[in-house]
């Protein structure tokens, strides 16, 4: 292996140079009226062919491929994860199910039939669900995708492939990395990506051997904000390419359908919504160097690529000719439609610009001359109007600039692409502990409370001061106490549960990770679940100790809690929760064993009813100061 990668530096080291000169001589040209310098491609993510639900998954693939592909044309088809569901009929369990990837092979089979198009497919955790390794029986990616034969995998990582596309004007490299967990549990621990130092070498290669391409586009499942790598270097070996595709998200509920951002490094990152509800797909276009991309849905026509001038807010800084927009001649369009084009009108500020007219038959390619140096300073605003001759229209517009100001793209969407979402949940569950053992050691080191009240007879200023009694209270006394900072720093430290993560192996799983078969997953999701639990278990359970303690304070230390209905019907409906909880949420995706063997979920039910009957019969008279302060 050191030899190959040995041998592989050399030949980038003696080629790259030449390379570059072509590459800089060809981004010298001028953006003309020509049919050159540009092809195109669809990407398609989170199919979730189903076996159980929503069987028109597959069939609206093909229908796709058919009345789409047929006329898009594209030189690629990038699948970006999530090619099959994986979930039984209840949509609780997972589990490879070979029927959905027969379909599934069965549909790109006729898909690649009908034109060009390399279809190029990668895993997502869906694919792996209960998959031990990749050499796996069950890992049925290896025998029914579509990865195609000209990918080359380099080395012997089956995790990153990269295949070039080679044209006429260039070649234009298109990388994929499978950063799928290994193994891959049933859900719902796999849902974030992770990379190892093996990956990581093979994609620092990749990245030396694309340098010398037009242009590479990375490709993968999981954005780059969920996967876990130590350290975080997946974006700055990226940092040379124009772009990372990926899915994963599905719009995010809705709440986020176009989920776009721009590393520091230059690389945009376009996550796109799904198949599987939404029957969204792309259109990428890369005309002289540049990138651009339109997102449409199943059923809509015509379809609109404007690729000269492009949108400043994609602007990939560094890794794009962007100043060939100056000096350009034409407004270029790539028009899709299965009727005949009828008028294509463009407006500028308003104003119109004139007709575009297709410049070869059979071709998208619409053009219409222009004068940049019209526009040379400033934000401008370009509407392009399509109508065809089926009487179906459609309207693209856009914000450009000669000068490059770059307009900033959606915040919600930014902050999950670019934060490190891992890193954010590990902090936020450790702060979590932390603060809260932080308060209560502190309150316990208290000896009256009142010393803290806040002075003031208004709602929220008693409702502060009430809530400080109770959790000094809790503080206070030993039961309480150390039921609480002994279950807060289980949740930190101590196993979950033992449960079938995968079908044919138990599995150990902590909030710091999994453990399964001797491998290990860095802990993810469990962190989130970590949040979720000290929110809805740990914290609530405080808050009606405190009050029960405070209750019989105020009632000469009366023994018992039935008598309080503040404090018993909070406790029946945390008790409910927690044992619905404990019977449904672990053991229908990881088996009985998680129930017998959780000492989380079901170790909070006997924690509950424990603390309020120890708490109901403490006797708070040999509790220190709480007599003498209140």
């Amino acid at each position: 292996m050191s030899s190959l990668l040995s041998i592989l530096d050399l030949v980038v080291l003696d080629t790259e140079e030449s390379f570059q000169l072509e590459r800089r001589t060809k981004r010298t040209q001028v953006i003309g009226g020509e049919m050159r310098n540009v092809f195109w491609i669809v990407q398609i993510s989170d199919i979730h062919i189903s076996k159980f639900r929503d069987l028109s998954r597959g069939p609206d693939l093909q229908r796709f491929c058919e009345e789409y592909l047929t006329v898009i044309n594209p030189s690629v088809v990038l699948v970006t994860g999530d090619l099959t569901d994986g979930k039984t009929a209840t949509g609780i369990e997972s589990m490879q199910v070979h029927d959905e990837w027969i379909h599934y092979e069965n549909i790109v089979k006729r898909c690649s039939s009908l034109g060009k198009a390399k279809w190029l497919d990668i895993r997502g955790n869906h694919d792996s669900f209960d998959v031990l390794s990749y050499n796996s029986a069950n890992n049925f990616y290896r025998y029914h995708s579509a990865k195609n034969s000209e990918a080359r995998a380099l080395g012997d990582s089956k995790d990153v492939f990269l295949y070039q596309l080679q044209l006429p004007f260039g070649v234009y490299s298109f990388v994929g990395i499978d950063t799928c967990s290994k193994p891959g549990p049933h859900r719902p621990f796999n849902f974030f990506g992770f990379l190892n130092t093996h990956q990581v070498e093979h994609m620092k290669t990749i990245a030396a051997i694309t340098k010398a391409s037009n242009q590479t586009i990375w490709f993968g499942h999981f954005p780059t904000s969920l996967i876990v790598h130590n350290p975080p270097v997946l974006r700055q070996i990226m940092r040379n390419s124009v772009a990372y595709l990926c899915g994963h998200l599905h719009t995010l509920f809705g709440y986020s359908p176009r989920m776009y951002s721009r590393h520091k490094t230059g690389q945009l990152e376009l996550e796109l919504g799904d198949w599987k509800d939404n029957r969204i797909f792309r259109i990428i276009a890369v005309d002289h160097d540049m990138l651009s991309f339109t997102d449409a849905k199943l059923g809509d026509w015509p379809l609109v690529v404007i690729t000269n001038p492009k949108s400043n807010k994609f602007y990939s800084h560094g890794n794009e000719p962007l100043n060939l927009m100056g000096t350009s001649t034409h407004i270029r369009l790539l028009v899709y439609s299965p009727a005949r084009i009828k008028q294509i009108v463009v407006y500028i500020d308003r104003h119109e610009e004139g007709e575009a007219f297709q410049v070869w038959h059979g071709y998208p390619l619409y053009v219409l001359d222009w004068h940049p140096e019209q526009y040379a300073y400033g934000l401008h605003y370009m509407e392009v109007f399509v109508y065809d001759e089926a009487g179906r229209n459609t309207t693209a517009s856009q914000t450009f600039s000669i000068d490059l100001t770059t307009s900033g793209l959606d915040l919600l969407p930014r902050l999950i692409l670019l934060f490190n979402i891992y890193s954010l949940g590990k902090l936020f569950f450790s702060l979590c502990i932390f603060f809260y053992c932080l308060i209560l050691i502190m309150f316990r080191q208290c000896s009256c409370i009142y010393n803290y009240y806040l002075p003031g007879h208004e709602v929220q200023i008693v409702a502060f001061n009430s809530c400080l009694m109770k959790l000094w209270l809790v503080a206070r006394t030993n039961v309480s106490f150390y039921l609480m900072i002994g279950s807060v720093f289980y949740l930190a430290f101590g196993p979950w549960f033992i449960g079938r993560l995968l079908t044919e192996h138990l599995g150990v799983v902590f909030v710091w990770g999994i453990i399964v078969d001797g491998s290990f997953i860095p802990g993810a999701l469990t962190y989130f679940y970590g949040i979720f639990q000290f929110f809805t278990f740990s914290l609530p359970l405080s808050l009606i100790l405190g009050v029960l303690l405070d209750s019989r304070r105020k009632n000469g230390n009366r023994k018992g809690f039935a008598m309080y209905p503040w404090v018993l019907i909070p406790s029946v409906l945390l008790l409910a929760y927690t044992v619905y909880l404990a019977f449904s949420e672990f053991p229908l995706s990881y088996g009985l064993e998680a129930f017998i063997f959780g000492p989380l979920r079901t170790g909070n039910i006997f924690l509950l009813i424990g603390g309020l009957c120890w708490s109901s019969r403490t006797d708070l008279r040999k509790v220190a100061s709480v007599n003498e302060c209140v």
